[in-house]
Order: structure tokens, then sequence, then C-alpha cells
């Protein structure tokens, strides 16, 4: 009798998480070391107002229960699932996010929502993909309003790569809508193509997208998706009101609307993949968006106090 195959080594899988996590270690240093004269990873000074800290971390209260209250809308269309399980899974996995290498966390909440109800991680993942579209041209929609009037070469730079981006999400917008319009086309389609030339994976990618267009397919329409818009918007003003809070406590003096424009250009840098909790990528966010708005002095001795904060606040209400 033939001995069964021998499982891989289990140390394979843990050289291959050790080699990412090296890898976006790399990263995280490149960044801070070409930022180092334009914003301080840990600031000279780090003396701020006592209600500083405390204010900030209390907007940053109803800014977290927003972002992750809001999926709700999205995936109550897809099979019965609780306010509070749907809170709870979106919690969880705005942490993996935060601290994942690569965004690799994005799948975290259809994994976690398919251990706690009938939705199956497929479906789930329609609706992050809309979520993360919709962020994406809200952010570059804020980004365009906030910076007009903004001269200088890095503003027009910005604003080059902005138009780029929103391009991006607007194709990928499109394509949901089709996936949703019609959901077999697209497996259909990857069978027919893919699937002749390695027909393992045209199988596995074609199973993949028909049931991730037929989450899209049911999200809701009118009224619950209204509501997801608004109170994605409500999200965002609630996360600027906090930046520029925090600003004025660490001595920058931004406007609302610069706040905003703050804010615009560090999640559009988020985009970007980068190593665990975003160190680096987050902190050449900040800089870019207040040398829009303050002279290089400003940013390199209170604006390193405000991107310190900011950074280690968000990461501890996270995690």
């Amino acid at each position: 009798m033939p001995s069964p195959a021998a499982p891989p080594p289990a140390s394979a899988p843990r050289r291959r998480l050790w080699v990412r996590l090296g890898l976006s270690m790399v990263l995280a240093v490149a960044f801070a070391a070409a930022l180092w004269p334009y914003l301080r990873a840990v600031p000279r000074d780090l003396s701020v107002p006592l209600w500083v800290v405390p204010a900030y971390l209390g907007l940053l209260v109803p800014y977290t229960l927003t972002r992750a209250g809001r999926w709700h809308a999205l995936v109550r269309p897809l099979g019965p699932v609780r306010l509070v399980d749907s809170l709870r899974v979106s919690l969880a996995g705005y942490m993996w996010i935060a601290l994942l290498p690569f965004r690799l966390g994005e799948l975290a909440r259809p994994l976690f929502l398919a251990q706690r109800s009938e939705i199956t991680v497929h479906r789930a993942l329609g609706t992050v993909a809309i979520e993360r579209v919709l962020d994406g041209l809200v952010i570059c929609g804020l980004f365009f309003a906030a910076s007009t009037g903004t001269d200088g070469a890095e503003a027009v730079r910005l604003r080059q790569a902005t138009t780029g981006v929103m391009a991006l999400f607007g194709v990928a917008l499109l394509g949901l809508l089709v996936m949703a319009r019609w959901p077999l086309a697209v497996g259909g389609l990857l069978d027919a193509t893919l699937g002749r030339v390695l027909p393992r994976v045209g199988r596995w990618a074609a199973e993949l997208s028909r049931g991730v267009a037929q989450g899209l397919a049911a999200l809701p329409r009118g009224g619950p998706l209204v509501a997801f818009v608004l109170v994605t918007l409500v999200y965002w003003a609630t996360n600027a009101l906090g930046m520029w809070v925090l600003a004025h406590g660490c001595g920058l003096p931004l406007s609302l609307a610069d706040a905003v424009l703050v804010m615009a250009t560090m999640n559009i840098a988020l985009l970007v993949p980068g190593g665990p909790a975003q160190l680096g990528i987050f902190q050449t966010g900040v800089a870019l968006g207040l040398l829009l708005c303050l002279p290089g002095h400003e940013v390199v001795d209170e604006g390193s106090k405000f991107a310190f904060y900011l950074y280690v606040c968000q990461l501890g209400v996270i995690v």
C-alpha cells in the first residue's frame, strides 16, 4: 500500500510570512529616511495641552462607529446578520487591515462574517469592493474640492496623480456595476478565456467572480444605499473635524478646509500597499498634505507632533 504523500513543511508558510514582514519593514524604513528632512517620526517635543489627546480620542469614537456601522447596510441584504455581529466583524477587520502588510487585512471582514452568518466569503467580498471604491471616489472628490486655489508644483503633481487615481476608481466602479447587472457573464468570460489556458486558475477565478457578482447584485438600492452614502459622508466629516482639533492642539494653524486637504492627501497615499500598520506611508501622506498648506519649518516641528499623535491615537483605537 503506497504511503500517503508527505505534507508540505510547516516552515514554508512561516518563511514566506517572515519574508513579507521583512520587506514591509524595509519599505517603512525607506519611507522614514526619505521623510526625515520634512517630518520626524518621533518629534523632539511631545508636549501638548492636556485637553488635546482626550478631545481627539473622543472624536475618534463616532469616527470608528460610523466607519464600522455603515457596512451593515451593505451586508444586510445578503442574509440575516445582526448589527452587533457586523459591528464586531468590522472592528476586528479594521484591526487586521491596520496590522497586516500590503492591505491583506481587507480579507478579514469577509472571512469573519462567513463564520458568524450564512453569507459566503465571495459574496461579502463584493461589499468590501464597493465600499473601497466609493471611499476612493469620495476622498478624491474631497481632495479636488479642498485643493482649489492651492498653487505650487507639488499641488499640481498631486492633482494630476489624483486625477489618475479617480479615473481608476471610476473604471472599477463601472466594472462592479457590470458584474452586478450581469452576475454570470464575467464568470463565463473567465471560463472561456483564462480557463482555456490555465483550467484550475480559470475555474477558481470564475467561481470567485460569480460569488462577488452575486453579492453585488444583492446590494441595497434606494433608502439603504442613500443611508450608506450619508453615513460615509458623516464618517469622513468626523475624521476631518478630529484632525482639525488635533492640529490646533499641536499648534498648527490649519483651517477646516486645510484639515480636509491633509486628510484627503493622507488617504490617497494610504492606497499604496505598505508595511504593518502602514508605517511610513501614513506619515508620508500627512507630510505631503501639510506641505500643501504650511511652510516647511512648521511641518518639521509642530507637524511632526501632529503626525505622531494622529498615528498613535488612530492605531491605538483600532487595535
